[in-house]
């Protein structure tokens, strides 16, 4: 019982790993010590295993719509920059483009008014015109 209490542990270690490394656009290998870095390795240790359960492994919701909730949540919660960025970045590879995300805070803005989601649209308008420098710069 012990064992397989174990196996279960490292399992769900392993696919929180695997969950912030595809945040992070990083390898699994590359993971814990860059999570470590930036939060400390408690929060890390924490944040992983919680990656690793129902939320971000349930069949119920696709990486698309996880995507649009987390920017939902981030957006209502003010968070910007680097953090923001990152999990926008993560929305585009899961499928949304930046109508998508513009629309997501049209509708924010009815339901949380514009001093939040006012921030966000210049924040997402910033990402997605460096976004696009970068890909035309790449030979």
């Amino acid at each position: 019982m012990i064992d397989a209490a174990k196996d279960m542990l490292n399992e769900r270690f392993e696919r929180g790993i695997a969950v912030y490394a595809q945040t992070f656009g990083v390898t699994p290998d590359e993971l814990p010590d860059l999570f470590s870095e930036r939060v400390g390795s408690r929060y890390a240790s924490e944040a992983i295993l919680a990656a690793g359960g129902p939320a971000w492994n349930d069949t119920s919701l696709d990486d698309r719509s996880r995507s649009v909730v987390i920017l939902t949540a981030l957006i209502c919660e003010g968070v910007r920059g680097n953090r923001l960025a990152t999990h926008l970045e993560r929305a585009v590879r899961a499928g949304l483009d930046q109508p998508a995300i513009e629309v997501l805070t049209v509708l924010l803005s009815l339901y949380v008014g514009q001093a939040r989601t006012s921030v966000a649209a210049e924040e997402i308008r910033h990402f997605f015109l460096e976004r696009d420098r970068s890909d035309t710069a790449t030979p």
